[in-house]
């Protein structure tokens, strides 16, 4: 009997029960954000964080999978019942989209069309001497930052923890200006490029895709400095 028990009891590292009420607790947000009953399943997960700050590792491990048992339950009763079957609703979908960065997915993937798009039509218009294609190709780089971000956070948690918030759709209108910028600098000699025309235009095409990856980067860097001031 005693074996058995030893048995049943999962064992695991307080750094392991901690990832799980992460992830637990992002699931729950998602859930409420998408107006899913989430009480039972929050109430074990309140249980669950007391027991872990108590360091009683199996209790709160017994205690987030009932959380997670009863989060299941309310996305399954928040389906659509069809003659004894269940089809997802908007609910169960705005669930999933915000649980797995899927909003974030759409977003960069019909940007990435638009910016391929625009580079292919309007690549010979330019403002003031600088091309427009020098912010076409940032904003297609910020857009696989995006899908890359969201890429990363599904390959390390499981979830997306990024681009939860709206504020990602700024990113491309950001880089947009940001590679206007790059072009200035980098056509203007301040900077020595190679001579020939053509592979100069296709290195400053790529530092300008360069730039719009990492925008989000410098809107960090400039958001210190800015405090800094």
């Amino acid at each position: 009997m005693d074996s058995d028990s030893k048995a049943c009891s999962i064992p695991k590292s307080c750094s392991e029960v901690e990832v799980d009420l992460k992830r637990l607790d992002r699931m729950l947000q998602s859930a409420h954000r998408s107006s899913i009953d989430v009480k039972d399943s929050y109430d074990f997960y309140v249980l669950a964080l007391k027991e872990f700050n108590k360091e009683n590792l199996s209790e709160a491990f017994l205690d987030c999978d009932r959380a997670r048992y009863e989060l299941t339950s309310a996305i399954n009763d928040a389906k659509i019942k069809i003659k004894g079957s269940r089809f997802h609703s908007l609910r169960t979908l705005s669930y999933f989209f915000k649980l797995y960065g899927l909003y974030a997915v759409v977003f960069a993937v019909l940007a990435i069309a638009i910016f391929s798009i625009l580079i292919y039509r309007f690549s010979g218009v330019a403002v003031l001497g600088v091309p427009l294609w020098s912010s076409f190709f940032a904003g297609l780089g910020s857009s696989a930052q995006i899908l890359t971000g969201v890429a990363d956070d599904l390959r390390r948690y499981g979830l997306a923890s990024r681009y939860k918030r709206l504020w990602y759709m700024a990113i491309p209108l950001l880089a947009m200006i940001f590679g206007y910028m790059a072009y200035l600098v980098f056509s203007s000699g301040v900077i020595a490029m190679n001579d020939d025309s053509q592979s100069r235009d296709f290195s400053i095409m790529f530092i300008c895709f360069l730039t719009g990856f990492l925008t989000k980067w410098m809107i960090g860097r400039l958001s210190r400095m800015s405090r800094e001031i």
